[in-house]
């Protein structure tokens, strides 16, 4: 038995709203997004709006993700 098509939009409804209002904020606080954020404000780079002409203020990337990235011949 399938629920009906308001029960669905509100499972949804709920299921958005947790991960917006409980998942997104714990994982903000998380050591390592902390540190992303900061690292990204230190060099005037707002992590909230990044463009793709602030990708050059932002570190290159380690030697060993090029070694392990297969990029588009």
């Amino acid at each position: 038995m399938t629920p009906s098509a308001p029960l669905r939009l509100a499972l949804v409804a709920a299921a958005i709203g947790a991960v917006w209002g409980v998942a997104l904020p714990w994982l903000g606080r998380c050591p390592m997004i902390v540190r992303h954020v900061t690292a990204m404000e230190s060099r005037d780079v707002n992590p909230a709006a990044m463009y793709y002409t602030e990708l050059d203020r932002l570190p290159l990337r380690p030697s060993w993700i090029e070694d392990r990235v297969v990029l588009w011949p």
